[in-house]
């Protein structure tokens, strides 16, 4: 008698290990339905090839056998999502920093602003070249150009420590990367033993994408797989942070070698810090510059640098560097070099002795006394201001101080009402002044500088236009950025939303899947058991008659 008892038994029993097998994968993927970056699990199963025929004449089968495990994963939606998080990431950044500063610019509520200052520092000087012997009128004037001094200096004070802030990140944000790296070769090790030996790793594949996500936050990169699991992360120019085993850690200093003895300036007169990579030692250092590279791709630390700026070790000037700060700090300092030298130069009321070398002050004040060079618009500094000695405030005398910035020591020349010089000389003499008793010409000449317009070139500003459409021009700049900013920032979490949601619906584990497949496990695995009752039941009848 042909055995096809045998049969039964046998088919039934891997069956039966099949389904337990199922059963227990489909528990694993619903236990894990909630742990980040889980992948669900597959196990494939396969017919049993039958090796011979029963009697020499029928190849029934002999059963079932169990395949590999597998992750469920799209190494495309997987790179989608990554690409997500980093653009997220840079996103996040600059719309956190540029609501900060925008506020600085608000045009609304109590905060004076230097828009809110400037108008009323030049109402207030057009009021006293009306009725310059009153003294509440002067006060008025020192007052409200007070306070256009101290709104100047807090403004651009407020950018440059938002710079020196996000600087400071920039260490922060590359040892974290540094961490990353790491992880990401050590996974990679463990991955290429396991698997070595025929075992797929699908825990450790696990930690590893949601390591690679973390590194996504950070940076922007490639990811190319070698045969044995393991994964390399490139950056845009081919830079390897991670290769197979080994990270190579990315450093941030202020002397790159590839710098030269003096190193551009930050707002607040230090160094801007560079993101490198040193090819030689400790004790002797040979830096590659990776610094734009980031800048220009996705990730927290490209919108950090983004923020701050990057200034190519050949510039000269700190608004020579690109950034969002940088091009609104610009404008500020801009504003207040006109301040320093235009209207201290029509304060001075023009030359009253052209015979005479150098420019000879034709204004008064209330006691007869002429303004100094920089008598209305003054700056902290302890050398010499007047560098020609020409006795006019110019650009020229502004870089011979050897000064970055003058926004951030910008203060008043005068200190008490009757120092403002409001009158002009009335003598034709060269040499000669005499001022007239309530006379305001100067004053009206200085009111009249708000609506001239003043070419302002710094940096990558070239700018035409009066003081009010240089500020309104920050103002606008710090809007445009923010609204640029929050929108980058609502398209990347949308963006997000849909690759981490397309991921998912690939990837995770679907309960209602799960519980269908749990049900039709048991069931296979009930069948298989009635047909191992079934077979004995078979064989007991054989027996019997036998």
């Amino acid at each position: 008698m042909a055995n096809f008892t045998a049969k039964i038994l046998g088919n039934s029993v891997s069956a039966m290990t099949a389904s337990q097998a199922l059963l227990s994968n489909a528990s694993n993927n619903i236990a894990n339905v909630n742990t980040p970056g889980y992948s669900r699990r597959d196990i494939s199963i396969q017919t049993r090839i039958d090796p011979a025929a029963v009697d020499g004449i029928l190849r029934i089968g002999s059963g079932v056998q169990l395949g590999e495990i597998s992750r469920v994963t799209n190494s495309f939606l997987e790179d989608s999502l990554r690409r997500a998080v980093s653009r997220q990431g840079a996103a996040t950044v600059r719309n956190e920093y540029l609501a900060r500063v925008e506020n600085v610019f608000s045009l609304s509520g109590p905060t004076m602003t230097v828009g809110s200052t400037l108008n009323d520092f030049f109402s207030a000087v057009n009021q006293l070249g009306v009725d310059p012997s009153n003294l509440d009128l002067r006060l008025n004037v020192l007052q409200k150009g007070e306070d256009l001094v101290g709104t100047i200096r807090s403004t651009f004070q407020e950018i440059a420590n938002s710079q020196n802030e996000l600087d400071k990140r920039v260490s922060m944000e590359v040892g974290s990367i540094n961490s990353i790296t790491k992880e990401v070769a050590h996974l990679n090790s463990v991955i290429a033993q396991r698997e070595s030996v025929g075992v797929t790793a699908t825990d450790e594949r696990d930690q590893r994408d949601t390591v690679l996500s973390k590194l996504a936050e950070k940076i922007s990169f490639n990811i190319v797989e070698t045969p044995n699991g393991m994964v390399n992360c490139v950056l845009e120019n081919g830079f390897p942070l991670v290769n197979q085993e080994t990270s190579r850690d990315l450093s941030v200093t202020a002397t790159p070698t590839f710098g030269g003895a003096t190193m551009p300036r930050s707002l607040s007169d230090s160094v801007l810090s560079y993101v490198v990579y040193n090819f030689g030692s400790a004790d002797a250092p040979s830096h590659l510059d990776l610094t734009q590279m980031i800048k220009n791709g996705g990730g927290s630390l490209a919108g950090v640098l983004q923020m701050r700026g990057y200034a190519d070790p050949s510039n000269t000037s700190p608004y020579e560097a690109d950034g969002d700060l940088v091009a609104l700090a610009t404008r500020i300092e801009a504003l207040t070099r006109n301040l320093i030298t235009e209207v201290n130069q029509v304060y001075r009321g023009g030359d009253e002795d052209p015979v005479t070398a150098g420019v000879q002050p034709r204004a008064g004040d209330l006691n007869g006394n002429t303004p100094d060079v920089f008598g209305l618009f003054d700056f902290d500094f302890s050398g010499v201001k007047d560098s020609d000695g020409d006795g006019a405030a110019t650009a020229t005398d502004l870089a011979a101080t050897g000064l970055h910035t003058f926004s951030n020591l910008l203060k008043l020349g005068i200190s008490s009402p009757d120092q403002f010089a409001a009158a002009r000389d009335l003598d034709p003499t060269p040499g000669s002044l005499e001022f007239a008793t309530g006379d305001g010409s100067n004053a009206q000449a200085l009111a009249g500088l708000r609506t001239d317009a003043f070419s302002y070139s710094l940096g990558a500003l070239s700018f035409t236009g009066t003081f009010d459409e240089l500020y309104n021009s920050a103002v606008s700049t710090a809007g445009n950025m923010k609204s640029a900013a929050q929108l980058e920032s609502d398209v990347a979490n949308a963006s997000y939303m849909t690759a981490s949601s397309k991921r998912d619906e690939f990837s995770s584990v679907n309960l209602d899947e799960e519980f269908a497949n749990v049900i039709k496990y048991q069931k296979a695995f009930q069948a298989s058991a009635r047909m191992i009752k079934t077979a004995s039941e078979i064989i007991d009848v054989i027996v019997s008659l036998i």
